[in-house]
C-alpha cells in the first residue's frame, strides 16, 4: 500500500479500515503522497491528541520540511490553548482559525483524499475501531465545501489566542433566521443590560407588538429593578399614546417621537454600547411579531455596535432639538400675547390722559384745582411710562443672557447696606399706598462690614424683583430679609421670606425659566432675569413654600440667593 500502483487502485474508491496500527500506519503511509495541501477539521481535543500522539506529531512536522500548507480548524479555549501555540510556533506552513464548537475530525489531502475519524475522544490514543478514507470526488468535494464555508467564517487563531489571554470578548457579527431565535436573543439582551438600553421602534405598530408579546414589561422590570436607563424612539401615534403615558411614569424610562421621514424599516436594540441586535420589518400589519419580523443581526463587534449607538444618538438629538422648537414657538407666541397685553395696559391711559391735559378746563373736575388735577394725571401717566420702561428693559435683559452678552460692572460694596437702603425705600411706598405689610430685614453685626465683588445695579435689580414679587403675592402680612454667611465663609446668602399664598405647586420645576407664571399680572421674566445675573456672578437662586416646624405647609413662600465672598 506504499507504492505508487497502490494509490493508483485507491482512486474513486471507499476503504474503512480497523485496528490502532494498522490506522496509523496507513495515515502516515498517505502523507508521502502529499504534493500541495491538508485542510482539517477537529474538535477542542483534537490539537491536543495530534501534539501527544507522537508518530502523528513527527509525521506532521516531516510534511511541514516539505512545505505542505495546513489549514487547520479547531475550537480554541483555554483546555487546548497550550497546545494550539506549539503547533502554531513549531509548524512553519500551518494556518489557524478557531470556531466555537467545531465538530468533525475529519482530513482532506490535496484536495482529493478524504480521511474519518482517525482519532477517538480520549487525548493521545488512536482510533480503536475504524477509519473512514475515501477518494470518490464528490464525497471529497462536499466536505471541502463544508470546510471552506467554515474557514470563511472563522477566527484568526493569533486573534483568539490574544482574547483568552488577556479576557477580551471574542467580537461576533450573527445573522440570525429564526423568528424564535432572534425574539429570545432580543430578551436576552434586555435582561443582561447593567446600565442602559438604546430602542428605535420603526413604526407605532413595533411598540403595539412588544406590548402584546410582553417585550416592554422586561423593560419596566429593567428600569424599575436594576436602574436601567432606558431611551425609546418611536413615531407618536395616538394608538399608543396610552402605553407612552404608562411607560413614561417609570422612572428611568424616556420616550421621544422619531418623525416619519427619519423611520427605518428596522428595530434597532443596543444594550450597554456593547451589544446590538437589528431586526428588519418583514410586515407591518401583522400583529403577531414573529410573523412581523424577518432577518436579524447580532453584533459585540465595537465599530458595529457604535455605528448603531451614534445613529440612535443623532436621532434622539434631533428629536430633542425638535421638541425644543415647538417649546420656543409656543413661547414666543405666548410672549407676543403677552407683551401685547402689558404694552396695552400703560399706553393706553398715557394716551387718555395726554388728550385729556390738551383739553380745556371745563373739562376737569370741579373739586381739584387745576394745577393738582394735572399733577395727578401726569403722575399715572409717569407711573405707566415708568411700567413700559421696566418691560423694554426686561426685554432686553433676556436676549443679553440668552446671547450670553450680559456684562457685569463689579466693584465692592457692602451688601447689607445696599439692602437697608432698599427696604427702607420700600417701606415708604407701602406706607403711601396705604398697603398692611411689614418689610423688615435683619443682619449680624459681621455682615456689616462684609464686602462683595459684583454689580451692585443688577444685585439691586435682583433684590427689587425678589420684594416686587413678594408684595405682589402678599395682601397682608410681613416681608423679611435676612442675610447670614454659608458655606465655610465662602458664600453670603440673601434670603426674602413672605407671608403670601405662596408657590403653585405645578409652577416650582420650571419657576426661574421665561414666562413660568400662572399671575394675570406680569410676564414671568423677572425670575428668569434674577437667575442669570446671579449665575453670571457665579451664585445659585432658588425658592420654596414655607413649612412649619412639624413639617406641615405654612403660609407663603421663601426666595434666595447665594454669591461669592471675596
Amino acid at each position: 500500500m506504499n507504492s505508487e500502483s497502490n494509490a493508483e487502485k485507491l482512486d474513486q474508491k471507499v476503504w474503512i479500515m480497523d485496528g490502532p496500527e494498522n490506522i496509523l500506519n496507513f495515515y502516515i503511509s498517505r502523507c508521502y503522497f502529499l504534493k500541495k495541501n491538508v485542510v482539517c477539521c477537529y474538535d477542542y481535543n483534537g490539537p491536543i491528541r495530534i501534539r501527544k500522539t507522537v508518530p502523528i506529531w513527527k509525521n506532521n512536522l516531516e510534511v511541514d520540511k516539505r512545505g505542505i500548507k495546513v489549514r487547520f480548524l479547531t475550537d480554541i479555549r483555554n483546555e487546548n490553548l497550550e497546545y494550539c501555540k506549539m503547533m502554531i510556533e513549531e509548524i512553519k506552513h500551518i494556518e489557524m482559525r478557531h470556531m466555537d464548537g467545531a465538530k468533525g475530525n475529519f482530513a482532506i489531502h490535496d484536495n482529493k483524499e478524504y480521511f474519518l475519524p482517525f482519532f477517538v475522544d480520549t487525548p493521545g490514543e488512536p482510533v480503536s475501531n475504524l477509519l473512514l478514507f475515501c477518494t470518490q470526488k464528490e464525497m471529497v468535494e462536499a466536505h471541502l465545501f463544508i470546510f471552506e464555508n467554515l474557514w470563511r467564517q472563522a477566527t484568526p487563531a493569533r486573534l483568539r489566542i490574544r482574547e483568552l489571554e488577556e479576557g477580551i470578548h471574542p467580537e461576533v457579527l450573527e445573522t440570525l433566521r429564526e423568528a424564535d431565535e432572534i425574539v429570545d436573543a432580543g430578551y436576552r439582551l434586555v435582561r443582561s443590560a447593567k446600565n442602559e438600553i438604546l430602542i428605535i421602534f420603526h413604526t407605532a405598530n413595533a411598540l403595539l407588538r412588544q406590548e402584546k408579546s410582553g417585550g416592554l414589561d422586561l423593560l419596566v422590570e429593567s428600569a424599575i429593578r436594576y436602574k436601567t436607563q432606558i431611551k425609546i424612539l418611536v413615531p407618536v401615534e395616538d394608538k399608543i399614546i396610552e402605553i407612552i403615558n404608562r411607560l413614561e411614569r417609570i422612572n428611568g424610562i424616556q420616550i421621544r417621537n422619531v418623525e416619519s421621514a427619519m423611520q427605518t424599516r428596522m428595530i434597532i436594540l443596543v444594550v450597554d454600547r456593547m451589544y446590538s441586535l437589528v431586526v428588519e420589518l418583514k410586515d407591518d400589519t401583522e400583529e403577531d411579531l414573529k410573523q412581523a419580523i424577518g432577518l436579524a443581526t447580532y453584533s459585540n463587534s465595537k465599530s458595529t455596535v457604535q455605528s448603531y449607538v451614534s445613529i440612535f444618538d443623532t436621532l434622539w438629538k434631533q428629536s430633542e432639538l425638535r421638541e425644543e422648537l415647538v417649546i420656543r414657538s409656543m413661547a414666543q407666541k405666548e410672549f407676543i400675547n403677552i407683551a401685547a397685553h402689558e404694552l396695552r395696559n400703560p399706553i393706553q391711559p398715557i394716551l387718555s390722559l395726554s388728550d385729556i391735559l390738551l383739553r380745556s378746563d371745563t373739562s376737569l373736575d370741579k373739586h381739584y384745582s387745576i394745577q393738582d388735577k394735572q399733577k395727578e394725571l401726569i403722575e399715572i401717566i409717569a407711573r405707566n411710562a415708568r411700567r413700559l420702561q421696566r418691560l423694554t428693559e426686561d426685554i432686553l435683559d433676556v436676549t443679553r443672557i440668552e446671547g450670553r452678552t450680559l456684562k457685569l460692572n463689579k466693584q465692592n460694596f457692602v451688601l447689607v447696606e445696599i439692602i437697608r437702603e432698599m427696604v427702607e425705600d420700600y417701606t415708604a411706598d407701602i406706607r403711601n399706598f396705604s398697603r398692611n405689610i411689614i418689610i423688615a430685614f435683619s443682619s449680624s453685626k459681621e455682615l456689616e462690614s462684609t464686602h462683595i465683588l459684583a454689580d451692585q445695579e443688577r444685585i439691586k435689580q435682583v433684590i427689587s424683583n425678589l420684594i416686587d414679587n413678594a408684595i405682589k403675592f402678599t395682601e397682608e402680612g410681613r416681608i423679611t430679609l435676612t442675610t447670614e454667611i454659608e458655606d465655610n465663609h465662602d458664600y453670603i446668602t440673601v434670603r426674602v421670606k413672605d407671608t403670601g399664598r405662596g408657590i403653585d405647586p405645578e409652577i416650582i420645576p420650571k419657576l426661574f425659566t421665561k414666562f413660568a407664571t400662572k399671575s394675570e399680572k406680569g410676564t414671568g421674566l423677572g425670575l428668569y432675569i434674577c437667575k442669570g445675573i446671579i449665575e453670571a456672578h457665579g451664585g445659585s437662586i432658588r425658592a420654596e413654600n414655607n413649612f412649619g416646624i412639624y413639617g406641615e405647609k405654612d403660609s407663603g413662600a421663601t426666595f434666595s440667593f447665594s454669591l461669592p465672598l471675596i
